[in-house]
């Protein structure tokens, strides 16, 4: 099925969505034309939030469009589960054994109305997806409304659930693995053997499944990094994502683990060497100077900024109010159900409760709900003047990454706090700043 979308030329204006490869490309406005009905008007279309046209060749997705964000999310991030059969230090959704499952019929709903107003993908995510019970049926759901569908796993299959995998179709796992053997036990200790014995069985018994290895980066891992390169080949991955450890975490000392700017940037050079000698892909989410060697998200384009509350945003659910939760980082406190409200709300975007899920749309919408997402005056003011952040080689100072919560004054505005922390923080992976 192909989707063809208009949009604010900040996220490309014309594009053209495959949902069985999951790649989105741009085209010309005049290939963009040439699928429209010949007596459309586009005129009309503008006047609309969002219009979704059906014709033989493909699902065109026009209407009202902003320079802050898509008309509607391009990737959801969807946790459909706080239950994990793991409970990882570093877990920024501080998932544990025996939590909630967002219950099916709802995530049944959720997935005709994002099919109807033209999500791209849906990241299914935890907790551990695969645990919950009706895993396959939600998997096929999303894929009947013509959504293309990821999953964020840590790979500890059973048999009966590799079978599964090794059946479905167009389907992209995102596998967390921490290093070689030795360094991935220190954070999950006896997983790896498992984890790789299922990502092999899966890619021989289905060549077509692409699989992404994700690792956290810490100050124990940082060093062995190009090694990834060798795991990353065992398993015939397509790439390896690296995600530097953030302040949101479930054990506060691992906070100490997280990496200099100058570690990081040593980090980034390693795996351009493996890149060359393993013949593998990396993406990482901060580019920097070295976006021209980083492999490009297939979905969103973060041009000018994050994708975070602007292409893409976290839907989570809170089972003690049976409310659906919208927030752009879930490296953020908003991830954090037991975080105070008053920290919470700045990185919350917005609720709706089970069978309001109209609301959806009112939230994205809601410039105000995004702010320190969407208005990009603030940011860091070396970062205003960057020719790297004008030429679009970096996408300015992260929200999350740039805040000391510790040195929030909870009986004053959080929000005015931590805008004026970023604005005042140069960032932290900078190398403009770092080789000054």
């Amino acid at each position: 099925m192909l989707k063809l979308y208009k949009e604010h030329p900040e996220f490309d204006e014309f594009t053209k969505f495959d949902t069985k490869t999951g790649k989105l490309v741009s085209i010309t406005g005049e290939e963009f034309k040439a699928f429209l009905p010949e007596d459309f008007s586009t005129e009309m279309a503008s006047e609309e939030p969002i219009q979704k046209i059906e014709t033989e060749d493909a699902t065109i997705f026009m209407g009202e469009t902003s320079g802050t964000h898509t008309k509607f999310p391009r990737r959801i991030y969807f946790q459909i589960t706080r239950n994990c059969n793991l409970e990882c230090s570093y877990c920024f959704i501080k998932a544990k054994k025996g939590a909630p499952d967002v219950p099916t019929k709802s995530i049944f709903e959720i997935a005709e109305f994002m099919g109807q107003y033209g999500l791209l993908e849906v990241r299914l995510t935890g907790g551990e997806p695969t645990i919950h019970p009706d895993f396959f049926d939600i998997v096929h759901k999303f894929k009947q409304e013509g959504i293309y569908v990821s999953v964020a796993t840590n790979g500890l299959w059973g048999r009966k659930m590799r079978d599964e995998l090794s059946k479905e179709e167009h389907l992209w796992i995102i596998c967390s693995i921490d290093g070689p053997k030795e360094i991935h036990e220190r954070y999950r200790p006896g997983t790896f053997n498992k984890i790789m014995e299922n990502l092999k069985t899966l890619k021989n018994r289905n060549p077509s499944v692409r699989i992404r290895l994700t690792t956290v980066l810490t100050r124990e891992n940082m060093n062995h990094i190009y090694d990834l390169g060798a795991v990353c080949q065992a398993v015939d991955a397509e790439s390896i994502t690296v995600i530097p450890l953030r302040p949101q975490v479930r054990d506060p000392n691992m906070v100490h683990q997280m990496v200099k700017g100058c570690e990081f940037k040593r980090v980034i050079e390693d795996l351009i060497r493996a890149t060359e000698d393993y013949g593998i892909e990396f993406t990482t989410t901060m580019e920097t100077n070295y976006k021209d060697k980083i492999f490009k998200d297939p979905i969103v384009r973060k041009r000018s900024s994050c994708a975070a509350g602007r292409e893409a945003t976290n839907l989570d659910y809170n089972a003690a109010v049976e409310e659906f939760q919208l927030y752009a980082c879930s490296y953020s406190p908003a991830a954090d159900l037991e975080a105070l409200p008053v920290i919470r709300s700045p990185f919350l975007a917005g609720t709706f409760h089970v069978g309001n899920i109209s609301k959806f749309l009112d939230i994205w919408r809601d410039d105000i709900a995004w702010q320190l997402f969407r208005d990009l005056s603030i940011r860091s003011e070396v970062c205003q003047v960057c020719k790297y952040l004008k030429g679009h080689q970096c996408t300015g100072s992260c929200p999350i990454q740039n805040v000391d919560l510790t040195k929030i004054n909870v009986s004053n505005s959080v929000l005015e706090q931590l805008a004026k922390q970023i604005r005042g923080t140069s960032e932290w992976y900078c190398y403009q700043t770092l080789d000054k």
